[in-house]
């Protein structure tokens, strides 16, 4: 099978490119850019593609660095593709962010390729990443001690990023660059050993597979395939799970049932403490498995108002049943939402006892009407289970007795509540949200007891 062949299968395999893509190729002038640039350009009648070169000298390479650049740059005159060209000097931005060298060029390049998306109203950036990087990254990944995500190596797709070399051997690629006299450019500092790439690629790998697998290349593309697979499955359903556990959220903040997540698999409880992290600071960088299983045993073994610094200037403390993430101050996040089944449950936030039952119409409730802490209302319109939660902002509701809505933040107001104290009056709502009672002080008018009621909720609030 030519290269040729199996790039246009991996496209289909995973869906890459599109009729009408506008593709930004990013070309280092390397073996494995050029045959990704050669094969794409070859492919572009076919799948309508509008092919924009992006080169980036990293200033590295002092003068090869600049003939990588001229050579590209009399490549895309001579194919006819636009091409867009930039210096940057990365050991400078290695230094300043204090980076690895090969991670400093990686940010700097990325940047570089997205900064030209909307420019040019691109919707894909190739790159040539090949069957060996896959080999190599998960060896890599293995020798550091990664989970299931690093072992999953490089994805062919990541967001605008396309790799439809991600199947195909540097032999394979050499070979095409050959047949089609592409003379690609030689980085040198490929064939040093000072990084760990180049050892594994150099050292490692050629040892393993003289003694222990020839086909040790397919084999590990293989490996990182299927457990890219399940990683995938297992991403979506910690998210899902993510949503469930989670009380409340916002751009500093997110609260979880901790009882609800200690019920979970050990290996999910990791997943959605990692994500939930992910969430506050957008990666999980310098977040390690010590750092989450800190987070669990903070759960399992610490008491209420314990909490954990973590890396990036997370806080997560313990506050009864919640785990709270935080960046915000540790003093501002006593947030509690809890679901309620018939019965009773001690509410330790707000220091209450909650106590319901369900009784007939022809109960005596209206003797309880003039009793604050007990609200009557229509059982069928509510149900057995609902929420007890603090206040929120925009909170509305219809107050008995009013027309129209009002936000709690202004019927507290009015009903004279100190402001110290209007983040413990208890709101009691519907599992789909809508509120019911204002705790101690009003019902929500659509929830009120009517001729058509047949039984009625009784909810006690116990100071």
């Amino acid at each position: 099978m030519s290269l040729l062949t199996k790039v246009e299968s991996t496209i289909k395999k995973y869906k890459l490119i599109n009729n009408g893509d506008r593709i930004l190729i990013g070309v280092s002038g390397g073996p494995d850019s050029l045959a990704l640039l050669h094969s794409l350009k070859t492919l572009k009648e076919e799948y309508n593609l509008y092919l924009h070169i992006a080169h980036l000298d990293h200033m590295i390479r002092g003068e090869e660095s600049i003939k990588d650049a001229k050579f590209i740059e009399r490549l895309a005159r001579e194919w006819n593709i636009p091409i867009t060209i930039k210096s940057y000097d990365v050991k400078a931005y290695q230094k300043e962010k204090g980076l690895s060298l090969e991670d400093a060029a990686r940010q700097v390049r990325y940047r570089f390729f997205f900064g030209l998306i909307e420019k040019f109203n691109i919707n894909k950036v190739a790159v040539g990443h090949n069957a060996n990087d896959q080999a190599e990254t998960v060896l890599m990944k293995f020798l550091r001690g990664a989970g299931l995500k690093g072992l999953s190596g490089i994805y062919p797709k990541q967001g605008k990023i396309v790799r439809p070399l991600i199947e195909i051997s540097r032999e394979e690629i050499e070979g095409y660059c050959e047949e089609h006299n592409l003379n690609p450019r030689i980085d040198k500092s490929n064939l040093e050993t000072i990084y760990l790439r180049n050892k594994v690629r150099l050292n490692l790998i050629p040892l393993l597979v003289e003694e222990y697998n020839n086909n040790l290349v397919s084999t590990l593309n293989k490996t990182a395939d299927l457990l890219r697979e399940e990683e995938i499955f297992l991403g979506e359903y910690t998210i899902e799970n993510l949503a469930q556990l989670t009380i409340n959220k916002n751009n500093g903040k997110l609260i979880l049932n901790a009882e609800k997540l200690l019920e979970l698999n050990l290996a999910i409880q990791r997943r959605v403490i990692r994500e939930g992290i992910k969430f506050l600071k957008g990666s999980y960088q310098d977040i390690y498995y010590d750092h989450i299983d800190l987070v669990l045993d903070l759960i399992k073994n610490s008491e209420t108002g314990s909490r954990l610094d973590l890396p990036q200037g997370i806080i997560v403390k313990l506050n009864y049943e919640e785990i709270i993430f935080t960046t915000e101050d540790i003093d501002n996040i006593n947030y509690f939402k809890h679901r309620l089944l018939l019965g009773s449950k001690k509410i330790p936030q707000v220091d209450l006892e909650v106590k319901t039952k369900i009784v007939e119409k022809t109960y005596p409730w209206k003797k309880t009407l003039n009793d604050p802490n007990i609200a009557c209302l229509d059982f069928s319109k509510i149900g057995k289970e609902f929420y007890l939660r603090q206040r929120e902002d925009g909170d509305r509701f219809y107050p008995l007795g009013m027309k129209g809505s009002k936000k709690v933040k202004d019927f507290l107001i009015d009903e004279k509540i100190p402001i110290n104290k209007r983040d413990k009056v208890p709101i009691f709502t519907t599992l789909d949200g809508d509120i019911f009672w204002v705790g101690g002080l009003r019902v929500d008018d659509r929830f009120k007891i009517t001729d058509e009621t047949e039984k009625i909720l009784i909810i006690e609030i116990i100071n």
